[in-house]
């Protein structure tokens, strides 16, 4: 009676058109204040606390590339550059210069993307106490309407910024999309437009194709604006009624038109390769229309669509992992392909050389299901897994963010994809999982696939002893697939406890303080091991664990280490106690739940969480990783087989080999870099890697457990049984500094490459192993990055338009010793790389001799204190507090004395600092550029 009355609460209420082509029956929640402008301009506010005095603005426009004439490819995306290159009410870089002073930063919290139907800018994390600062957002968003300045020299100074995107993006998954584009979307209008464009076009177009595309198409019936976040939405209502509704809509408006695929009858099929390709794809999609009404009838069958998708997700995993397969994977997803298009895919990763045969396998899963469905179990699972994820948000619906919200909302509006309360949709799919049966879930599985409209895809490397299966081929398998009686599935379960030894309680015996965290307990437990506890209220409901000991690979000769590099995933990839892999999985159902031990360079541990009534599997879990881990055979041949595979193309990969240079740089050659190859892939050894695990992960003596959030005094209990049972023999090692670091002065490499895209890739390495630290000179050497960022920023990509953006990275670590590190990289038009790298040194040259802007610095003391008061909000900020501390023994700095130090830093210590750090420097430099006549003959 009760589920008849919910959904008569929603259906009562009738249809609601909030996009041109889709329909709702579902009622927005009612705390969303929702609203037409006269313009045609449609707002959504919404007040949300996470987190606290933040605001997310977000501007959606629901036009894209797909409305590009032929002579305005790319333009949709050049368009929303243009947006943060001067307005009406910004000129130049007003709109970033204005958020920066108030910690807002571009490409974190500024920013926007272009897709086919639609584009959208957002403003995140704004501090909403300054009213003068929402307002200036919302005059923002108003510019974007249809303000933009388009300057030519703006706009010609942006055409190098987006050829060096188009540059950067233009990998081998990009090109072989490319291949693939005019099959999947059947010839359409989808497969011509890639939104980053013609770039011949983008280097030529006249000014007024862009500004003809801008004016027809960002009117405010396309548009909607967005706001969530810790405002008074009422308030805000009236700011956007009258800086929003201010924007006039042109009487002779062009119609929005909605492009669709062509059907086809038979199957169309498409081979794809790339001499870079490092992977090979198999990809079996059904194409189907999405439905025009957003009903409940339409909600309960996603329910349902998903219930199937894990089911047979699950299925495909436990079939690859538990058998010698071709598959090193396969899964099924359903997923949007065009506004008004939907794909049902089946995707198969086959092992190299086994494509046909791992078609064929995950087909015949696929298969089994179609003709004899899932099992009442395997739908009991999933349902309580999907429960549990409700109950879980339910209990933390305060920490549910602004981008969250922003993001359904836009959804929405695009597509009247429903928006309810959590505890509406929480309440209505708790309602459809008691009433749904597997019966029905095998009717919505077996509709998912079409008879027509089918697409298949082969993707992989192109190489001259390769040859792929012909599209005759994949379709005689499918026809004889069909053509087969296929045995239901079947399962055995594991109907034991996670832990059967008999655990008696340990004494405590001793008691110890976290030095400047009152609230933090410590204790150290029979065997040895250390425990650490700091209740939070931070969460509702979340606990986050953490443990550490030293050593790590540091204690392991050189011949150990290519197979540590594998001890832990062997270790997960097995199961553990009486439990195979797939078995645990099911064991866990509907838990919340998850510990993954690690062993890295100077410690080994573990890093978990779970909610509260799920702690005592976490620490049963945990108890197993140390007491009964398994090492499978089948688990070490499937990680074998894995980078076998992906280490086949290696030699045409000029990512690894560009990244492999560095790493041999950076360490100067070290006997301890391991670096992956074909060539030494026999050395990860299946007894070698189980030793290391059983020998680093053990002794409880030298462990520290911490735990943070919905934890109490109380729990110590449940904590001390399992881990107190651990083995501990009351040593303590210590990790050995083998002072790994680049080569003294200055190392240089220079890479020649083909390319099937010419680029070139840069990196710069500063390291000065002789700083001192401390904790404003840790801040400070954050300083020097983004500084020298913002400088990258102007010089590089926007004065050059050399390069998309530079990437550049500073730090002062201090275990195991004290170490400076600047790291700047990027990719850029190899026309103009000597200049880009000078400009790199020039820079760096500056920053220690003149004096910084000040309003740099402000900019960057604003952005630190306000990321600050947001992460002390948080319970990761607190476990990484206190572990650090207790691995350097270092004072712990109060969130007012952290902020009292950053506005201690002036301009003059800005200099100071970095000509100590930057001036003595060791320096790696690696450049790779693209093989060419020139430099061939050199």
């Amino acid at each position: 009676m009760k589920a008849k009355l919910f959904l008569a609460h929603f259906i009562i209420l009738g249809l609601t058109q909030v996009s041109a082509q889709f329909k709702t029956t579902i009622p927005l929640r009612k705390d969303v204040v929702h609203g037409t402008l006269n313009n045609g301009m449609q707002y959504f506010i919404l007040h949300n606390e996470w987190p606290k005095d933040r605001a997310d603005f977000y501007f959606v426009q629901n036009v894209g590339a797909i409305l590009e004439d032929d002579n305005q490819n790319g333009l949709a995306h050049f368009l929303e550059h243009m947006a943060f290159n001067g307005t009406e009410h910004f000129k130049g870089k007003g709109i970033i210069n204005m958020l920066a002073k108030h910690g807002v930063t571009f490409g974190r919290d500024i920013n926007a993307y272009t897709a086919h139907d639609e584009t959208v800018y957002n403003l995140s994390n704004v501090p909403v106490k300054n009213p003068a600062l929402l307002d200036s957002c919302l005059y923002v968003l108003h510019d974007w309407s249809g303000f933009l300045s388009l300057k030519d020299a703006e706009i010609d100074a942006e055409r190098g910024v987006i050829h060096e995107e188009w540059r950067t993006r233009r990998n081998a998954d990009l090109r072989i999309g490319s291949q693939l584009e005019p099959i999947i979307y059947n010839g359409s209008k989808y497969g011509k437009r890639d939104v980053l464009g013609d770039m011949d076009l983008i280097e030529h177009f006249k000014y007024k194709q862009l500004r003809d595309y801008y004016k027809k198409w960002y009117l405010p019936n396309h548009q909607a604006v967005i706001i969530v976040g810790d405002i008074d939405p009422a308030k805000i209502e009236e700011k956007v009624k009258k800086i929003m509704g201010s924007i006039p809509m042109p009487s002779n408006a062009a119609e929005r038109t909605y492009e669709t695929i062509p059907d086809n009858d038979k199957l169309l099929y498409k081979l794809a390769v790339d001499k870079e390709a490092q992977k090979t794809s198999i990809s079996l999609n059904f194409k189907k229309n999405k439905p025009l009404v957003q009903d409940l009838a339409a909600f309960e069958n996603s329910i349902a669509e998903q219930l199937a998708l894990q089911m047979m997700n699950n299925r495909l995993k436990e079939y690859t992992v538990n058998n010698e397969t071709a598959l090193l994977g396969a899964g099924l997803s359903y997923s949007g392909l065009t506004r008004l298009t939907s794909f049902f895919t089946l995707t198969v990763n086959p092992k190299n050389g086994r494509l046909l045969e791992a078609f064929q396998q995950a087909y015949t899963e696929y298969e089994r299901a179609i003709q004899n469905g899932f099992t009442k179990e395997e739908l009991d699972r999933v349902k309580e897994n999907m429960r549990t994820g409700y109950e879980n948000q339910l209990k933390n619906k305060d920490k549910i963010s602004n981008e969250n919200w922003a993001s359904q909302l836009q959804n929405y509006f695009l597509e009247a994809s429903p928006v309810m309360s959590l505890e509406d949709e929480a309440a209505f799919v708790k309602t459809t999982l008691a009433n749904v049966d597997v019966n029905e879930i095998n009717k919505v599985f077996r509709a998912l696939p079409t008879e027509k409209n089918q697409v298949l895809t082969v993707s992989g490397p192109e190489k001259e002893n390769v040859t792929y299966p012909t599209e005759t081929d994949y379709t005689t398998v499918i026809k004889k697939v069909k053509e087969q009686k296929l045995e239901p599935y079947t399962e055995t379960v594991a109907n034991t406890a996670l832990v059967t030894d008999n655990l008696t309680e340990k004494p405590i015996v001793k008691r110890f303080e976290i030095k400047g965290i009152e609230e933090a307990k410590g204790y150290i437990l029979d065997n040895g091991a250390k425990v650490i506890i700091y209740p939070t209220t931070l969460a509702q409901d979340q606990i986050l664990f953490s443990a550490f000991s030293p050593g790590g690979i540091s204690l392991l000769p050189e011949k150990d280490l290519p197979s540590s590099q594998i001890a832990t995933v062997l270790a997960k990839n097995s199961g553990l106690g009486d439990f195979k892999v797939t078995d645990l999985q099911k064991q866990l159902s509907g838990k919340t739940v998850k510990v993954s031990p690690f062993i890295g360079e100077h410690y080994e541990g573990f890093s978990g969480s779970a909610v509260k009534k799920d702690l005592e599997t976490l620490l049963e879990l945990t108890y197993l990783y140390f007491k009964n881990p398994r090492f499978e055979t089948t688990a070490y041949k499937r990680i074998i087989d894995y980078y076998g595979d992906a280490l086949e193309n290696v030699t045409e990969n000029n990512s690894k080999i560009f990244g492999d240079t560095i790493a041999l740089l950076d360490t100067n050659h070290s006997k301890r870099t391991f670096l992956l190859s074909k060539e030494n892939l026999g050395e990860l050894k299946f007894d070698e890697a189980s030793k290391i695990y059983k020998e680093r992960i053990s002794n409880a003596s030298d462990f520290t457990f911490v735990f943070v959030g919905n934890i109490a005094e109380n729990d110590l209990e449940v904590i001390n049984k399992y881990l107190g049972n651990v083995a501990g023999n009351h040593t303590q090692e210590k990790f050995i500094d083998h002072k790994i670091g680049t080569a003294k002065g200055f190392v240089k490499e220079k890479l020649i490459r083909e390319m099937s895209v010419p680029k070139t890739s840069i990196y710069v390495h500063l390291e000065n192993r002789n700083a001192a630290f401390s904790e404003k000179n840790q801040i400070m050497a954050y300083m020097l990055s983004q500084l020298l960022d913002k400088r990258y920023l102007d010089k590089i990509r926007e004065d050059e338009g050399g390069s998309y953006g530079v990437q550049t990275q500073s730090s002062l670590s201090k275990n195991p010793s004290p170490v400076f590190s600047l790291r700047v990289s990027f990719d850029c038009n190899p026309e103009k790389d000597s200049k880009l790298l000078q400009i790199v040194y020039d820079e760096l040259d500056i920053i220690t001799k003149n004096d910084v802007s000040d309003k740099d610095l402000s900019d960057i003391k604003e952005d630190l204190i306000k990321s600050n008061q947001q992460n002390i909000k948080s319970n990761s900020y607190w476990m990484n507090t206190i572990v650090d501390q207790l691995k350097t023994n270092d004072k712990f700095l109060s969130s007012n004395e952290y902020e009292k130090l950053i506005k201690s830093i002036s301009v003059k210590d800005i200099k100071k600092y970095a000509a100590e750090v930057l001036l003595n420097a060791d320096k790696v430099e690696v450049v790779m550029q693209p093989k060419t006549d020139q430099n061939a003959s050199k």
